[in-house]
């Protein structure tokens, strides 16, 4: 017995937890109750030994790994162990980087080839919260009037607040035609819940169309791979089609992939930086307008931005703003200013992990803070119910000046 509440008193280096700790064991060991009579150490810890220790987080680790396999009540698979301390890594540097599992990655990697089963929404954790940064257009979020900002309290009945994004995203996901229910905190509202059936999601990266017989329309709903050739292919059948002006619809449109978002960049502008990218070790990588895409610096440009503008969306609006390319139009962007590296692992499962800043060509770091629209144009939920933009309404009138003054 002396042996192990030494073992103990080496771990913890701390008086009162040594007693609790012996108390317990000896009522474990001897099949007795505990007593409250205090027990005595061979050697007493005092604050010089406190100082002079040489204990550290890493012993702590081993030992309470030790403990858990030795004296939890059940008993835990060493790779739950391990995988939860890896996601407790990453999820304390900071909310976007996280773990995944084979499953997990094989998913993400189905997103990014845009159909899954869900319901359409992307999230992050945003002051400790899990949080809508947007609803994919003519998806059951959107349907359901899930806005970005919302905040998701509960995933059928399973409390948010320490779970992980991965996690959370599991969660949603399913078969076409089963139901979920979120549990939504929105601004000073009481939390409601919504019910939402999941569908197969298909999701349009880029659509386009002629608003009028001057102004084209281009939708992008994410940076994956290929949208900056995409983006490049509608520019030029909306100028045949007789477009003189173009309207960028990047609202709700949560990043992707970082090359895409210079390609998309590259289609408005001729030269020029766009982003540059700057590591831990101060190493800065500049990233200039990509020459192999066939650009229209002069053709009229309208960029819409909302809350849900995040990340790819940001660096795109920003290098337009600091060059005055474009006519930024909306509400304040989400403000991510940080750039995620996917890195695969051995075994199948991948790690999101931060790996650098970025700043727009004025070397601006908007993080935290977004994209400030040139002309504010808020949301009418009201118009929405009706069918009516009233954004893209505002943008339409907005071009239709600009083209009038051209004239």
């Amino acid at each position: 017995m002396d042996k192990l509440i030494s073992k103990i008193r080496e771990i913890y280096q701390n008086k009162f937890i040594v007693f609790m700790l012996a108390l317990f064991l000896m009522a474990t060991i001897l099949g007795g109750t505990l007593s409250a009579q205090e027990v005595e150490l061979d050697e007493p810890v005092t604050e010089e030994s406190l100082e002079e220790s040489d204990y550290t987080k890493a012993n702590a680790f081993q030992d309470i790994m030790f403990l858990l396999q030795n004296y939890y009540v059940e008993d835990v698979e060493l790779d739950t162990l391990i995988e939860g301390a890896i996601e407790g890594m990453l999820n304390k540097v900071d909310r976007y980087s996280y773990f995944m599992t084979p499953k997990e990655f094989e998913e993400m990697q189905e997103e990014y080839e845009g159909k899954y089963g869900g319901i359409g929404i992307v999230i992050t954790t945003r002051d400790n919260e899990l949080t809508i940064v947007s609803p994919i257009n003519n998806t059951p979020g959107e349907r359901a009037g899930l806005q970005s900002g919302d905040v998701i309290k509960e995933i059928d009945g399973q409390d948010t607040s320490e779970m992980s994004q991965m996690k959370a995203a599991d969660l949603m996901r399913g078969e076409e035609g089963t139901d979920v229910i979120l549990k939504i905190k929105r601004g000073q509202e009481d939390p409601f819940e919504v019910e939402l059936t999941r569908e197969d999601i298909e999701v349009p990266y880029v659509e386009s169309e002629m608003k009028t017989d001057q102004i084209g329309y281009i939708s992008l709903a994410q940076f994956i791979e290929n949208v900056g050739s995409d983006i490049e292919k509608e520019l030029a059948e909306l100028k045949e089609a007789g477009a003189q002006g173009i309207i960028l619809d990047l609202r709700n449109n949560p990043g992707g992939i970082l090359s895409e978002s210079i390609d998309v960049a590259s289609v408005f502008l001729e030269e020029g930086d766009i982003v540059s990218v700057r590591q831990r070790d101060e190493t800065e990588r500049i990233l200039e307008v990509n020459q192999e895409m066939n650009s229209d610096s002069e053709i009229p440009l309208i960029v819409l931005i909302n809350r849900g503008s995040a990340s790819g969306s940001e660096i795109v609006a920003g290098a337009f703003q600091d060059y005055e390319r474009a006519t930024i139009m909306g509400t304040t962007s989400f403000g991510k200013g940080v750039v995620q590296s996917v890195i695969p692992l051995q075994d199948g499962s991948a790690v999101s992990l931060t790996t650098a800043r970025y700043y727009t060509p004025k070397d601006n770091y908007i993080h935290e803070l977004g994209i400030e629209p040139d002309i504010k144009v808020e949301f009418d939920a009201d118009a929405a119910a009706e069918e009516i933009d009233n954004q893209l309404e505002a943008a339409i009138e907005e071009m239709q000046r600009i083209l009038a003054e051209r004239e």
